[in-house]
């Protein structure tokens, strides 16, 4: 019974989690270490991680109730620290997400836009409503992302304690449930084609098209399309947004990004359309599923 509350106490119900994606990650990689892009460097970075949310954990019980900034910033880091990660567990996914199969999956998901549309909503969207506003609507859409998944986590760390670590934990669950996803179906989405490839990085339009081609210049990833975790995770906070009377107007807010987003994937030429309509259904679903277990182990805790 001891040891039990002791662990209850020593690792929250984030660290189990992201405990237990970077275990299956380096499982993932050491049994198709032959198919992975720089096996050892990604192995060492997940291998750290993995320690590093250990020793992590030690520490904060080692200095539970200590006073002073260093302390609150600690704290603070240890209830944020999956936010930290995000980008890299994306960007890393390129590296082995094409273990099991091989080749990259899109010719797929193109099919399935073209029987809904007649034609790829990634390649004639962009082209044919080429506007500035129209498309710096569109690229605004998507850039609001960033700060969103920052911005509503640190308004409840100051708000609401108790429904920022709940959203912190649904906020990563559902980010492991879209990278596992990734690391077992290699897609790219819009990019996949040069010709969407060459216009994602073209300087036009307004700020906000000019700060996304900066990104897409500058960026390393590749692959992790389908479903869209860039909409679903979206989707995520709105929900979590609309769910908490603190945030319900910001959720409204949220909400209608959230419909712009949808057609801005494929606008962008980032997605296919169907990675949006996954987007939607995963987040949703990873949201309501996470929120359950979050309560389950907060019960057995």
């Amino acid at each position: 019974m001891k040891s039990k509350s002791v662990k209850a106490r020593l690792l929250s119900p984030i660290d189990v989690i992201t405990l237990a994606f970077t275990a299956w990650i380096m499982v993932y990689m050491a049994v198709g270490y032959k198919r992975v892009e720089g096996f050892g460097f990604h192995f060492v970075c997940y291998l750290s991680i993995f320690v590093g949310v250990i020793l992590s954990a030690y520490l904060e019980r080692i200095w539970a109730g200590r006073e002073g900034w260093f302390y609150s910033v600690f704290r603070f880091l240890r209830g944020l620290y999956p936010v930290l990660l995000f980008t890299y567990f994306y960007t890393s996914n390129h590296s082995f997400n094409r273990v099991l199969i091989t080749t990259w999956q899109d010719p797929l998901f193109m099919e399935a836009d073209r029987a809904l549309f007649g034609y790829l909503p990634s390649l004639e969207w962009g082209v044919k409503y080429n506007h500035w506003l129209i498309s710096e609507l569109f690229h605004f859409a998507y850039f609001c992302y960033y700060p969103m998944i920052v911005g509503l986590p640190v308004y409840l760390w100051f708000k609401d304690r108790k429904a920022f670590e709940e959203l912190i934990f649904v906020l990563t669950f559902s980010f492991y449930v879209f990278y596992f996803i990734y690391s077992l179906l290699p897609t790219i989405g819009g990019r996949y084609l040069d010709e969407a490839l060459i216009r994602t990085k073209i300087y036009r339009a307004g700020p906000f098209t000019r700060i996304m081609a900066f990104i897409y210049n500058y960026s390393r990833h590749w692959g992790g399309a389908f479903p869209s975790s860039h909409l679903g995770i979206t989707v995520v906070l709105t929900v979590a947004a609309l769910s908490h009377p603190r945030t319900r107007k910001m959720g409204y807010v949220f909400a209608v990004i959230s419909f712009i987003m949808t057609f801005s994937i494929a606008y962008c030429h980032y997605h296919w359309f169907v990675d949006s309509l996954a987007g939607i259904a995963v987040g949703i679903g990873s949201f309501y599923l996470g929120r359950w277990v979050y309560n389950k182990m907060l019960e057995n805790r």
